[in-house]
């Protein structure tokens, strides 16, 4: 009977390690893309910490342990998300302890905004985000929210933005909308068709021009869609989201 099950066991887990190679052989171009755009974005950020960490305690006789503690606990977290990443990239659903969760969409945004994504601004730059309604309780997957999130955040900097603000309501009870607005340079004068600020290298800043392209690919995957606003205002840009249950 022990050697039965231990046979048993063996043969699980030589099912875990196909489905794992398998995965990462039907990665396609778009994700691994994708993957390393995310994985770029969060490798800067640590590299700026930690050149700041440099400067901040560059020739002094002593540093407060708290200023380390506060900095390499940053770097820690990047890490995780990258490590998130990675894990997603492999597709390997048995690995994963919560690839996909059920809860209130709106309030986990509203969540990771707040608790995750302005825990690492560097520089003159806020995020506000305000939230109507109770939300709606729906399946998504965590990464997405972060990559969604994350690429806004960096457009808006890279645009030369110093605050970006999401408004979060729900017009409908199985429907969530995300009014993303900012101060930055706005959209190309330029530009006839904004559908155009979607397709995959297209730029008008120094970026690679994946960032609104992923932030499209993401969304359809989580039965959402993304639009760009014309706005009155001389200045800034203004992207609208929805996302059905």
């Amino acid at each position: 009977m022990q050697l039965a099950a231990m046979y048993s066991e063996h043969l699980e887990e030589e099912k875990k390690r196909n489905l794992f190679l398998t995965s990462i052989s039907n990665l396609d171009t778009d994700t691994i893309l994708n993957l390393h755009h995310q994985v770029t974005i969060y490798s800067v950020d640590i590299q700026q910490r930690l050149e700041n960490l440099l400067v901040s305690i560059s020739g002094k006789k002593s540093v407060a342990t708290s200023e380390i503690v506060d900095a390499l606990e940053g770097v820690a977290l990047l890490n995780r998300k990258i490590s998130g990443i990675a894990k997603f990239a492999t597709k390997a659903n048995f690995r994963l302890e919560s690839e996909r969760i059920e809860a209130n969409l709106a309030e986990y945004i509203e969540q990771y905004i707040n608790d995750v994504a302005r825990d690492f601004l560097i520089g003159p730059f806020t995020i506000s985000v305000e939230r109507e309604g109770d939300g709606v309780v729906q399946k998504f997957k965590p990464i997405d929210v972060a990559v969604v999130v994350d690429n806004l955040i960096a457009n808006a900097r890279k645009a030369r933005a110093t605050r970006v603000t999401f408004e979060i309501s729900h017009p409908a009870k199985t429907s969530t909308h995300i009014s993303v607005t900012d101060n930055g340079r706005g959209f190309a004068k330029g530009i006839t068709d904004l559908e155009r600020v979607f397709e995959k290298g297209y730029t008008t800043t120094d970026g690679s021009g994946l960032g609104l392209y992923h932030v499209r690919h993401v969304l359809g995957e989580m039965n959402g869609t993304i639009e760009a606003v014309s706005s009155d205002e001389s200045r800034g840009a203004k992207l609208l989201i929805r996302i059905s249950k």
